[in-house]
């Protein structure tokens, strides 16, 4: 039987099975994951059609950013998600503000994406209302760099920055899963990750889904100032340590990013697959940034620390509730209500090979649960 939503899985700890419900309540549905994929094959089509003047540059769409890597979070107090796509043109160098009008033109040339196509600096907006809004970056090769290194168009400076988006996401993939990685597909218009449910997540990816939503919360009277996400995640890759719990994961990132941290100046966070881009160089344009995202770091590990050492669930609710907000509520009487019913159906033990787990199913090793208690004193 299939219990990746409804009951609780085997070898995950009640906290775990919390925190990747909460994931679950704040990423893409499948229906919105099925949406999502066709307007990013039909907005592909018509950038790389025939008869596009950009079909000339032989374009190759493929998805960036916490699309590509399966860490979405819906944002806070709106119901909208960023999604990111490159479209990689092979074309030599060339003013970045004419690149950046070429795909402008042909979007708003489209009866549809016309009056929804919005000027960003580095890339060209569609806002879907009410769904979310895909951002498209052009891009080109690196002719300096190998692999799959980048180069994309900045209006406010008039140059191209360094990227490497597609490498990026397989050095997380293989961060995430211990040295290995999804396959990279290559193709006119590569296929959107299949859509994920919590349970299958990694660790990795659930840490990711979890501080960005912490980020949201804390710096919500002030987003000036929140981290970006592409720093958050990067920081995440870097400190993960192969931890099966995601609750084990975030403490332990978190931990290890403040360990981290210089002694004087900043933290610098650079791509991993292409040192030449400063993630973190938004930290730069505003003195007060770096400071609050160190003071918040520290207020999380605190926060954590506490959450871990709470007896059950219950004590613990308040601050999972300020750390993670207001879906917390409705998935602990979730959870609550799974636990119920595998206790009914006499499905519910602690299993002795993990402190403190639960199992599904009662077998030599499991001791049955005869009544819930786990929401109690």
């Amino acid at each position: 039987m299939s219990m990746l939503t409804v009951e609780i899985q085997p070898a995950l700890s009640l906290l775990d099975d919390l925190l990747a419900r909460i994931c679950r309540a704040l990423q893409l549905t499948p229906t919105q994951h099925a949406l999502a994929e066709s307007h990013y094959v039909s907005v592909g089509n018509w950038l790389g059609s025939g008869g596009s003047p950009l079909d000339r540059y032989d374009p190759m769409i493929y998805p960036q950013g916490s699309l590509a890597i399966g860490t979405t979070v819906r944002p806070l107090d709106r119901n909208e998600y960023d999604l990111d796509l490159v479209g990689q043109l092979e074309m030599g160098a060339r003013d970045p503000v004419a690149v950046l009008n070429e795909v402008e033109a042909r979007l708003r040339a489209h009866g549809v994406y016309g009056p929804m196509t919005e000027r960003m600096n580095r890339c060209v907006r569609l806002n879907f209302a009410g769904n979310f809004h895909m951002d498209i970056l052009p891009a080109r090769r690196d002719p300096s760099l190998p692999g799959t290194c980048l180069l994309v168009p900045d209006r406010e400076l008039r140059d191209w920055k360094p990227s490497n988006p597609k490498g990026y996401a397989a050095w997380f993939d293989a961060r995430a899963a211990q040295g290995t990685s999804r396959k990279i597909l290559r193709a006119s218009i590569e296929p959107l990750p299949d859509h994920e449910p919590a349970h299958e997540k990694t660790a990795l990816q659930l840490a990711v889904q979890l501080v960005k939503r912490w980020r949201d919360i804390y710096f919500a009277s002030t987003p000036d100032l929140a981290p970006i996400s592409i720093v958050l995640t990067t920081l995440a890759g870097q400190h993960y340590a192969g931890e099966p719990s995601p609750m084990e994961a975030l403490s332990r990132v978190v931990s290890s990013i403040l360990g981290a941290l210089p002694p004087f100046g900043r933290l610098y966070v650079l791509n991993p697959m292409n040192p030449l881009e400063d993630l973190s160089e938004k930290w730069d344009d505003d003195p007060r940034r770096y400071p609050a995202f160190v003071s918040g770091l520290r207020m999380l590990d605190k926060d954590l620390a506490a959450i871990r050492g709470a007896h059950g669930i219950a004590r613990a609710a308040e601050q999972l509730e300020r750390l993670f907000g207001p879906v917390v509520p409705g998935v602990i009487t979730e959870q609550a209500r799974a636990i119920e019913k595998a206790r009914r159906d006499e499905r519910l033990g602690v299993t002795g090979t993990r402190a403190g787990a639960l199992a599904t199913s009662v077998g030599p090793s499991v001791i049955a649960v005869a009544n819930n208690t786990f929401y109690g004193a």
